[in-house]
């Protein structure tokens, strides 16, 4: 009996120390478990990380050649502003000459527009596209000038007069009381009487002034001897 009591107690301290066992090899389980997502998770951060490396050396990359292209414009430009700043102070100064050789029209207009034009062209705060852009806008306007006809008052030497532009080709002058009128003479570089032609002009201006329908109006024309009282057409 004595023999088997001891026998039944080898055996149950056996089965506590398998358990015992049992139970570190769970714990050591559980440990690889988790020792085991942690590594996956590290890998999975560790190949993110790498892609987002990968990623970010190409835009690098990218930036850098950016980088490069730009600075290799901005050298373009410096090049370009050698050619182009001479290029308008000559377009400034034809237009200048332009204005004073041909008919005077809007004198102080035109001649203050080419004064600012000739300042900023000199300006370091002024980019180089803005002068382009400003020269371009004023020979349009000097453009548009051949295709319109226009009516207006101006002050020469303290004397206000009544103008009559007919495009770029004449320029009609009107004292204020309608009692003369002058073309002006590009041959002689100056004023002449229209004669008997003084209400012919008067309707005109009213016709650019849009204060009557247009209608075919018959105006004189300088030449460079005497002018017409018929005048032409």
């Amino acid at each position: 009996m004595a023999e088997f009591n001891s026998a039944t107690a080898v055996v149950g301290q056996a089965d506590r120390e398998g358990a015992n066992t049992q139970a570190r090899i769970n714990q050591l389980d559980d440990k690889t478990r988790a020792l085991l997502d942690e590594t996956r998770k590290t890998l999975a951060k560790a190949e993110q990380l790498g892609l987002y490396n990968a990623q970010m050396a190409t835009i690098i990359a990218n930036q850098e050649d950016e980088l490069s292209s730009i600075q290799a414009q901005l050298d373009t430009i410096d090049d370009t502003e050698e050619g182009v700043l001479p290029l308008m102070q000559l377009m400034v100064e034809q237009l200048a000459a332009d204005i004073n050789a041909g008919v005077p029209f809007l004198s102080n207009e035109r001649k203050t527009r080419v004064a600012v034009l000739t300042d900023m062209l000199g300006r370091a705060d002024v980019t180089v596209s803005e002068k382009f852009r400003r020269v371009l806008e004023a020979l349009q306007i000097e453009v548009d000038y051949g295709r319109t006809i226009e009516a207006y008052r101006e002050k020469v030497q303290g004397i206000a007069y009544d103008y009559l532009r007919i495009g770029r080709v004449a320029i009609y002058r009107q004292a204020l009381d309608g009692s003369q009128a002058w073309i002006w003479n590009v041959n002689s570089d100056d004023w002449q009487s229209v004669g008997s032609n003084i209400n012919h002009i008067s309707l005109a201006r009213r016709v650019a002034e849009q204060s009557i329908a247009p209608q075919l109006i018959t105006l004189p024309l300088a030449s460079p001897s005497v002018i017409s009282d018929e005048g032409g057409q």
